[in-house]
Order: C-alpha cells, then structure tokens, then sequence
C-alpha cells in the first residue's frame, strides 16, 4: 500500500480556475448550471484535460476560490483514484514499459516527491479540462447551422461530438 494517499483533503480551484468554475457551475440553480456539483468538474475535467491534451499551471490571479470539501473528495475517491490511475498509465513521457507504467500506478506515491509529482499532474489536467470545458460551454456561442439554436444545448451537443468522432 502506498504511503500517501490521494483525494482524502480540500481542494480549491485557484484564480481564472475558480472564475470559470463559477460560470460552469452554481450552486442549486439547475436552470442555468452545466453541472449539479462542483465535484463533477472535478471528476471529468481530467479526462477533458488529458484528452485533449491540456495540463495547464496553477493560475494566482485574484479571484476568490471555489472549494470541494474533504467529504465529498473521499466520497469520490474510489472513482478519483481510477482516473488518477489511468493517466498515470497513459501519460508515458518518461518512456517506461507498459508494465512499468501499470505497476506504477497501482503502487502509488511512495515519496513526498512523486505525490507531490502526481498531485501537479493530474490537478493541471483538470485545469485544463476546467479550460476545455469552459471555450466549449460559456464561450461557444451557438451558430446558424448547429442542429440546436439554444445556446446550452447547442454547446453540450457540440462538446460530446467532440469526444464520440
């Protein structure tokens, strides 16, 4: 068993992060948001992020941050550490076996560095899935020849052709 853990603390989403969060979700108004919880970006964008190819830095400019809380972060965890898993498989840039990369990520951090190292990876996928999702979602505005002219449903049709062609 590794020796640290992840996805058992807070985790704030910093500057132009936090900005766009806002826009992609609020709280208990279904009407408007893209998302029912601020723990659903967090669990898809580093899909979005990865897939496109996007990890991105922490951003500090001053906008206030939007938090998950250690609750709900370890409700997830089952499912946050399968996503951490298949990127730390996937995202070969040392050029390690396939079997070096899997025993990798089963193991786990093992040193205050790789967790640190991990940590830095996946969270810049997410901000750049937090960034995928926001060009796609709040920026795109619908066009003439969509198949749908409601903005909204427009862009989560346009977002998932993406991922499905």
């Amino acid at each position: 068993m590794a020796s640290y853990e992840f996805f058992k603390k807070e985790f704030e989403f910093k500057g132009k992060h936090a900005r766009m969060v806002s826009e992609l979700w609020q709280a208990n108004d279904y009407e408007h948001t893209y998302f029912r919880r601020l723990i659903d970006i967090y669990m898809i964008a580093p899909i979005i992020g990865f897939r496109v190819g996007k990890n991105v830095p922490e951003d500090n400019a001053p906008f206030d941050p939007k938090s998950i809380f250690p609750e709900q972060m370890i409700k997830a965890k089952e499912d946050l550490d399968y996503i951490m898993q298949m990127i730390l498989i996937l995202d070969n840039k040392d050029g390690m076996s396939n079997e070096e990369c899997v025993k990798l990520a089963f193991r786990g951090a093992e040193t205050e560095e790789q967790y640190q190292k991990y940590q830095r990876l996946f969270n810049g996928y997410v901000r750049g899935g937090v960034e995928e999702l926001y060009d796609r979602l709040i920026v795109r505005k619908s066009e003439p020849d969509d198949e749908f002219h409601d903005n909204k449903t427009a862009n989560l049709y346009e977002l998932l052709s993406r991922f499905t062609n």
